[in-house]
């Protein structure tokens, strides 16, 4: 297996796609070529990234940025919203256009959320009526892409994002039924609609064409719990079991680490140092612990 980082983990240094209205205090502190190299220092395989990284969508620049990954041996995937809830999530909603930013980067693999709203209780929400209408309309856009999507040789996967259950994940890959169009699988997401993330994963893999390799920690509190993001293999999702899951019955050969921490952003060295710290502590635990690719003497140290 390929390891692999989705750049939404460096969202605090200025490369994440918008989400939640979130808003970063400081300049984006990092170019797209300058992510290329500190892959090549961390000892990645490649890039799971979205509109975020890209300076800008002009095709000139886009096979640039196509040429340095392929000169850096560095595989690229693409990874935009629908948006169907109208969240203003990202640059690129239509997916024709995200196919065709996806062909001039060389990516392989465009990964597809809905971000479609959701009725209360979410617990209680699976297939309801106000949500198929979003499935059908999401299996729809899927069918019309699909051929596209085949000839430029460009896998589409359909993620089970904070929004849907995986059931509803494999309704619409049931409609669509193209061998171009699969599921991305992210391992801590079902929690935010009250599934079980093993559960979801099971489910999913075998239609997976990626994943968002991510944990979370629970933490009780006395009127409640706290969900808080965290390396790799310091929370409470079981990522033995979910690599497991993936290598096993997934056709895929990547693994790509996703991180998101509640880390303070008032002072900026401070939470970028963190940030860092935080992926390189995720890739130590997914070589040395899931013995996922490079042998672990050929990540850079720091």
């Amino acid at each position: 297996m390929l390891l692999g980082l989705h750049t939404y983990s460096l969202y605090l240094h200025g490369i994440g796609q918008a989400w939640a209205g979130f808003k970063l205090p400081w300049e984006r502190q990092l170019s797209t070529f300058q992510l290329f190299d500190l892959g090549i220092e961390l000892g990645l395989d490649g890039f799971h990234l979205d509109d975020g990284v890209l300076e800008n969508l002009e095709p000139s620049f886009l096979r640039e940025v196509a040429t340095s990954a392929k000169e850096k041996n560095l595989y690229l995937e693409y990874n935009m919203s629908l948006d169907l809830g109208h969240f203003g999530i990202g640059i690129q909603h239509n997916l024709e256009d995200g196919l065709n930013t996806a062909h001039l980067l060389g990516a392989d693999v465009v990964k597809v959320s809905m971000d479609l709203p959701r009725p209360r209780p979410r617990a209680g929400s699976r297939f309801h009526p106000k949500v198929m209408p979003y499935l059908q309309e999401t299996a729809q856009i899927l069918k019309n892409a699909a051929p596209k999507a085949e000839a430029y040789g460009i896998r589409l996967a359909l993620e089970n994002h904070c929004d849907s259950f995986s059931e509803e994940i494999l309704w619409v890959l049931k409609e669509v039924n193209h061998t171009f169009v699969g599921a991305c699988i992210d391992t801590v997401n079902a929690w935010h609609i009250a599934e079980d993330p093993m559960k979801a994963i099971e489910n999913l893999a075998p239609v997976a064409f990626t994943n968002h390799f991510r944990d979370d920690r629970i933490e009780f509190c006395r009127d409640g719990f706290k969900v808080s993001g965290v390396a790799v293999g310091d929370g409470d999702i079981d990522m033995q079991k979910a690599y497991e899951l993936i290598k096993n019955n997934s056709p895929t050969n990547r693994i790509n680490i996703e991180t998101e921490m509640g880390i303070s952003l008032e002072d900026m060295e401070t939470a970028l140092h963190l940030e860092i710290e935080t992926i390189k502590k995720s890739i130590h635990f997914c070589r040395t612990m899931l013995n996922i690719g490079k042998d672990i003497s050929e990540i850079s140290k720091g």
